[in-house]
C-alpha cells in the first residue's frame, strides 16, 4: 500500500491516542488529508477498556482545542469536564483538611475529565472531518525512516484483524496476525506514546536517540464510589478558606506514599495510589493478592488512610484494590531528536513522556500540537490551509525543525519540574511552612499581579506573552527565594500561621522590583498573558 504521492496533501499519523487524534483534527482542518495508524482496536467499541485514570486538563493545553474552534472547546468542558480548584490536603492522623488553592480566585481552575471519554470525543471528531482510521495495526520497530527525502518512509504492521474477529468463540483459535506494509510518500507525524515504535525505529537506525528513566514507585488506580452527603471537601475556619470535595484534587500525603483523588462526572472519585514498587514491607510487592498480603495492606490502610477508607467503601474494598489492581509504571523519555527532515517528527509521549505529577503530560503534547500548527501556516499553508506549491519536503523539513527547537527545551523543563512535584505533593504539601509560604504567595499575586504569578499558575495556564513551561522553571526558583527571604523571621507553627497576614508588602515589592521584573523584561514575559 502507497499514501500520498508527493503531493504534500496526505500526512500519516500513527497513534490514536488524545495527541494523535487532536492532531489529527488540526491537520484535517488545514485541508490535509490524514491516514491515523492505531496499534489498538478502536476503544469505541469497548464499553471498558484499560485504567481509567483521569487527567487534569488545563488552560495550557486547552488552548489547542480552543482554536479548533466551532464551539469544540465549549462542548468539552460542558459535556466531559468537572472544575478543579486546587488541592485538598488530607492530613496524617486524622488531621486538618486543608484548602490550597491553584490560582488567585475561583475564577482560576483546573479540569478533571476521563482520558477514555475525551479520547473518544475526539476520535469521532476526527472521522466526521474526514480522518482514515486503521485500528489493530501495530506499527515495527523495523520501519525504515532513513534514506533520501523523496524515498519517502517504509511503515512496517502487525495487522491483528477486526474487533469482530478477535471476539472469538471460546476455545476457538484467534485471528491470525498479517504483515502489512506501507510506502508513505508523505510526513509522518509519531504520537504512539511513551512505548513509541517509532522512536525505537529511528535509534535502530542511528538516527536518534534516547532515554528511559523509570522511578522505583508504581501506582495503582483506586475507585472512591459516590459518597452521597459524605462531602469530604476543606470545611474552612482555622485550616483556611473552605471548598466542596468535588472541587479539589484530594491529596493524602504521607511521605513516602501518597494517595490522589479526582472527581468524576457522576459523583465518584477516581483516586490514584503511588507507593514503592519492591520493599519487604509497605510495597506493591508486599501487599501480593495472598493472606498474608492483604493482612499487611490492611494493617498499612489502618495506619496511614483511616480518613480515606469510608470514602472508599471500607477496609475491603481498599485492600482488595491494591492487592489485585493492576500497577502502572512511572518514568520520564528524554529524546535527543525529535524530526528527521521531512520524513518524521516525534510529538507528545513518543518524545517527552513523563510522571504524573504536575498533570502536564496531556496538556504538553496538546501545547505541542499548537506550536506544530503554526510552524505549518507559517511554512506549508496560505491562510490557514494547506497549499500545494508550499507542501514541499524542505518546507516540511523546516516546519519539524523549528517544532523540535521550540518544544524541546520546554519539555524537558516539564519533566523536571514533573518530577519535583512528586517530592511536593508526597512530602511538602502536609508541610506548615510550605503551607504558610503558599498562602503568602497567593496574597503576592492577588496584590502585584502585574509583577508575580505562582509558578503552578505560569505552568497550567501558560500565556501568549513567553510564558512556556521553560520560563516557569526559572521564574519559579527565584520567586521561590523571595518568599523563603520574606517568610524567614515566623520561626514557629504558630508565626507562620500568621505568615500571610502580616507579611510585609512594602518588602515584598522592593525583592519583586528588584529580582523579578528585570527577569520578566529580559525573557520578554508578559504577566498579563497568564490567566485561565
Amino acid at each position: 500500500q502507497t499514501i500520498g504521492a508527493g503531493d504534500g496533501q496526505h500526512i500519516v499519523v500513527l497513534g490514536a491516542g488524545l495527541v494523535g487524534t487532536l492532531c489529527a483534527v488540526v491537520l484535517l482542518r488545514k485541508g490535509f488529508k490524514v491516514h491515523v495508524f492505531e496499534r489498538y482496536q478502536d476503544i469505541r467499541s469497548i464499553p471498558s477498556v484499560g485504567r481509567s485514570i483521569n487527567l487534569s486538563v488545563t488552560s495550557r493545553g486547552l488552548r489547542a482545542i480552543r482554536g479548533l474552534g466551532g464551539g469544540v472547546y465549549e462542548d468539552i468542558l460542558e459535556k466531559l469536564c468537572t472544575r478543579i480548584r486546587g488541592r485538598i490536603i488530607h492530613m496524617p492522623d486524622g488531621g486538618d483538611v486543608v484548602f490550597q488553592r491553584y490560582g488567585k480566585d475561583d475564577s482560576e481552575c483546573n479540569y478533571s475529565i476521563s482520558r477514555i471519554d475525551l479520547n473518544k470525543y475526539l476520535i469521532d471528531l476526527a472521522i466526521k472531518e474526514g480522518a482514515q482510521f486503521h485500528f489493530n495495526h501495530a506499527l515495527s520497530e523495523s520501519s525504515d525512516f532513513s534514506g533520501p527525502e523523496d524515498a519517502g518512509c517504509t511503515l512496517h504492521f502487525t495487522h491483528v484483524g477486526s474487533e469482530k474477529q478477535q471476539r472469538t468463540e471460546a476455545g476457538a483459535q484467534p485471528a491470525a496476525p498479517s504483515r502489512l506494509r506501507v510506502r508513505a510518500l508523505c510526513p509522518v507525524i509519531a504520537c504512539d506514546g511513551a512505548g513509541s515504535r517509532v522512536r525505537y525505529a529511528l535509534r535502530r537506525a542511528g538516527l536518534s536517540t534516547f532515554t528511559e528513566d523509570m522511578i522505583p514507585r508504581g501506582y495503582k488506580e483506586v475507585l472512591f464510589p459516590n459518597p452521597g452527603e459524605n462531602d469530604f471537601g476543606a470545611k474552612g475556619g482555622n485550616s483556611g478558606e473552605p471548598c466542596e470535595g468535588r472541587f479539589g484534587l484530594h491529596i493524602w500525603p504521607r511521605g513516602e506514599h501518597m494517595l490522589m483523588a479526582l472527581a468524576n462526572r457522576d459523583g465518584s472519585f477516581t483516586g490514584t495510589f503511588y507507593l514503592d514498587n519492591e520493599g519487604p514491607k509497605e510495597s506493591f510487592e508486599a501487599f501480593s493478592d495472598t493472606p498474608e498480603g492483604r493482612e499487611r495492606c490492611a494493617a498499612f490502610c489502618r495506619k496511614h488512610y483511616a480518613d480515606a477508607l469510608d470514602l472508599v467503601g471500607g477496609l475491603d474494598s481498599m485492600v482488595r484494590q491494591i492487592t489485585t489492581n493492576p500497577t502502572g509504571v512511572l518514568g520520564t523519555v528524554r529524546t535527543s531528536k525529535w524530526a528527521v527532515g521531512s520524513k518524521v517528527l516525534l510529538i507528545g509521549d513518543s518524545c517527552h513522556a513523563m510522571v504524573p505529577f504536575f498533570g502536564q503530560g496531556c496538556n504538553c503534547g496538546f501545547e505541542d500540537t499548537l506550536w506544530l500548527s503554526k510552524f505549518l501556516d507559517q511554512f506549508c499553508c496560505k491562510g490557514g490551509q494547506c497549499a500545494a506549491e508550499l507542501c514541499t519536503a524542505e518546507n516540511f523539513a523546516k516546519c519539524f525543525a523549528a517544532t523540535e527547537k521550540e518544544r524541546k527545551p520546554n519539555a524537558e523543563a516539564i519533566c523536571d519540574m514533573a518530577l519535583e512535584n512528586f517530592v511536593e505533593m508526597r512530602d511538602k504539601t502536609g508541610d506548615v511552612r510550605f503551607q504558610a509560604l503558599k498562602k503568602v504567595e497567593n496574597k503576592l499575586e492577588n496584590t502585584y499581579p502585574e509583577k508575580i504569578r505562582s509558578r503552578y499558575a505560569m505552568v497550567c495556564y501558560g500565556g501568549e506573552g513567553n510564558v512556556s513551561y521553560a520560563n516557569a522553571k526559572h521564574l519559579g526558583v527565584v520567586q521561590w527565594q523571595i518568599l523563603e527571604d520574606l517568610c524567614a523571621s515566623f520561626a514557629d507553627e504558630q508565626a507562620l500561621g500568621r505568615a500571610a497576614d502580616e507579611v510585609d508588602l512594602e518588602k515584598a515589592k522592593a525583592l519583586l522590583d528588584e529580582r523579578l521584573v528585570p527577569l520578566h523584561a529580559k525573557l520578554g514575559i508578559d504577566l498579563a498573558t497568564v490567566r485561565h
